[in-house]
């Protein structure tokens, strides 16, 4: 009894201690396990929330100022669809009539300008949020595909983020007619999304919308054919069984492309032509370079060009080892991103002479998703490798990231300065109606960058000329004829001395009246007659017949038979050159014949057997034309035509009239 005494106090201090210790170790036990299940959802549902918010975000800080772009370039031929979209059968042709480089893109060209231009005109916000948009839902797209073929949702956030850092999107996401691209990444990126699911689900109704989603994307550019090779790739190397459902893609595509070079060639300028030679491995590899190297670098002075070339080269190095350790092990994912990387640019390796880092949008896009796996399967195989593949991308991101926003910024500002020059056109218009407008200083850079768009037409102003002498400071361009932009000197001195025109002087800042400064050469060579006739401008009615029709958009229907004016050719051995077109609903009874008499002299005959479609006919003119100051040229067709509610007798429409 006296020892149990003794260690009682022992026993029950034990006893009390023990059962201190369970009751906090339960506590938290079961604090810990409340947390867990209360942070834990809200960390995953936080990364979840991140891989679809910061993309977007970083898409919006870094290109900011492409959103606040104004049209540029080519953009004012797009602009200018609506004037042209004249009843159901404008309509027709203005969103499905090819262009003349052998393009056909009715929804992102056609559709996109036709519907912003009728709603909102010249204010350029609404295009560029829509192009914001869209590259959102891109984003969107690549990380939730890129989650599902890694099966890491870290790898997904990565592979946007990289691809919307690259530097070559600074075009697509600052320039609104490049749209094109970002259209057609949205097609191909939601097609393979959804045969995807069908290889990951068997659902029918996946691999429905996966071939509504590819047929649409025609629509949007030529290089959406390259979808079955994409789908047939991965399904080849990662989903066997899905093979076969690709098959009838690649009938599609193999059609598209017949129809597209018979219906749509290039009749453009030979920086389009299709080079199928020994210069595509060197094309391929110029674009490979580009897709790391900033083609800007010298923006960041802060760090030598070689450092462009040395993160190419490790990128390269790191990404083909990657790729064939994968394959070693028989998982063929990293090869099927690098495949899709030479399929997206396999459409544009055969333009060897229009090199052009934009057609890099697609091809930089699956190269991210390349970038990202390797980049998380090297972050979970040990800090060696952490290190490297960090060092690797933030390199890339160093290098890139400024050049991108720069390259923005850059286009921005030519956007504005393009947008005084022709908002400050439309103000002068304003002020003096009915006159014509006459800018002095254009130099080569705005000429080409702005004037030979004509960007005027699409605010449906058509009396813009350069004054007499400008071409001097203009370099000729094949397929540019300045003297159509420039009015002569004698037309200059008639306009201003009837007080029918106004000039005003471009050049940095607002535009500047000059009229009363003004004086226009007085040289022999400015003088000269009128050898050239623009039919869609105000300043040949008087040198046209009673019979022409009032002038349209760039030219000027005529009836069976018009008679015009014009100055003989300085020298034997010229010939007439007659640019123009007829409706469709012309050769309904065969090819339309077209007769030129020259003073009373008779000509070869011509005939039209392209509907809708400009042409141009050359027209020996006699010896005796030579040196004459008027020749009266009566043209004549063999028919007529009505069409829709038009009750004019229409004969062709003539563009220009030229001897040369």
């Amino acid at each position: 009894m006296c020892r149990l005494s003794r260690h009682l106090p022992f026993t029950f201090a034990s006893l009390f201690t023990l059962f201190r210790e369970a009751l906090r170790v339960t506590i938290g036990v079961v604090w810990f396990r409340a947390t867990q299940a209360i942070i834990f959802p809200l960390s995953r549902r936080f990364l979840a929330a991140a891989c679809w918010a910061v993309p977007p975000l970083l898409c919006l800080a870094l290109y900011w100022p492409g959103l606040l772009a104004w049209f540029q370039q080519d953009d004012f031929a797009w602009l200018n669809l609506p004037n042209q979209a004249h009843g159901w059968g404008g309509l027709l042709r203005a969103l499905f009539a090819p262009t003349v480089h052998g393009t056909w893109r009715p929804l992102s060209e056609r559709a996109f300008f036709l519907g912003f231009g009728a709603l909102f005109g010249a204010d350029a916000l609404p295009y560029r949020i829509w192009v914001f948009l869209t590259q959102f839902a891109n984003l969107a797209l690549l990380a939730s595909l890129t989650t599902r073929l890694t099966k890491s949702r870290a790898a997904g956030l990565w592979a946007a983020i990289l691809w919307i850092a690259n530097s070559k999107l600074a075009t697509v996401m600052s320039w609104t007619c490049e749209y094109i691209l970002v259209a057609c990444a949205f097609f191909l990126l939601l097609a393979l999304h959804l045969f995807v699911r069908y290889t990951e689900t068997g659902e029918r109704r996946f691999y429905l919308w996966m071939w509504a989603a590819f047929l649409t994307g025609f629509l949007a550019m030529e290089t959406n054919l390259v979808f079955p090779l994409l789908a047939g790739s991965y399904a080849l190397l990662c989903a066997r069984k899905y093979f076969r459902p690709t098959l009838p893609c690649f009938a599609v595509s193999a059609a598209y492309g017949i129809l597209h070079l018979l219906l749509a060639p290039n009749r453009g300028t030979q920086v389009y032509a299709l080079h199928l030679d020994a210069a595509i491995p060197a094309t391929f590899f110029t674009y490979w370079r580009r897709t790391f190297e900033p083609a800007d670098v010298t923006y960041l002075t802060h760090l030598p060009a070689l450092a462009a070339t040395l993160e190419m080269a490790a990128a390269t190095v790191a990404l083909l080892a990657f790729t064939i350790y994968q394959a070693r092990r028989r998982q063929w994912l990293a090869l099927v991103f690098l495949a899709w990387y030479a399929f997206t640019l396999a459409p544009v390796l055969p333009l060897r002479d229009h090199i052009m880092d934009y057609y890099l949008t697609l091809p930089a896009m699956c190269l991210a998703m390349l970038a990202a796996h390797a980049l998380v399967s090297a972050w979970r195989a040990g800090t060696a490798w952490r290190a490297l593949s960090a060092a690797l991308a933030a390199g890339f991101l160093l290098l890139s990231l400024p050049v991108a926003w720069s390259a923005t910024d850059w286009y921005r500002r030519r956007s504005s300065e393009q947008q005084t020059l022709v908002m400050g056109v439309a103000h002068a218009h304003e002020l003096h109606p009915g006159k014509l407008i006459l800018l002095d200083g254009i130099d080569d850079e705005v000429f080409r960058s702005t004037i030979s768009q004509r960007p005027f037409l699409f605010l449906n102003i058509t009396d813009v000329y350069l004054t007499p002498g400008s071409e001097a400071r203009i370099t000729p361009e094949p397929g540019v004829d300045i003297s159509k932009f420039v009015l002569s000197a004698e037309d200059t001195r008639r306009r201003l001395k009837n007080h029918e025109a106004v000039v005003y002087r471009a050049g940095k800042g607002p535009l500047k009246n000059i009229t009363r400064q003004y004086l226009p050469p007085q040289d022999a060579e400015h003088a000269s007659g009128q050898t050239s006739l623009d039919m869609g401008s105000p300043l040949v009615e008087d040198r046209l017949g009673p019979s022409w029709y009032e002038r349209d958009a760039g030219f000027r229907w005529m009836p069976r038979t018009a008679k015009v004016h014009i100055s003989g050719p300085r020298a034997a051995g010229a010939k007439l050159y007659l640019t123009g077109f007829c409706p469709i609903t012309q050769l309904s009874k065969g090819p339309l014949g077209l007769t030129v008499t020259v003073d009373g002299i008779r000509l070869a005959p011509a005939r039209f057997t392209k509907a809708d479609t400009e042409t141009t006919f050359a027209f020996d003119l006699p010896a005796e034309t030579a040196g004459k100051s008027d020749l009266d040229i009566t043209l004549e067709v063999s028919r007529t035509v009505r069409i829709g509610a038009d009750r004019r007798d229409l004969g062709i429409a003539v563009s220009r009239l030229e001897i040369r």
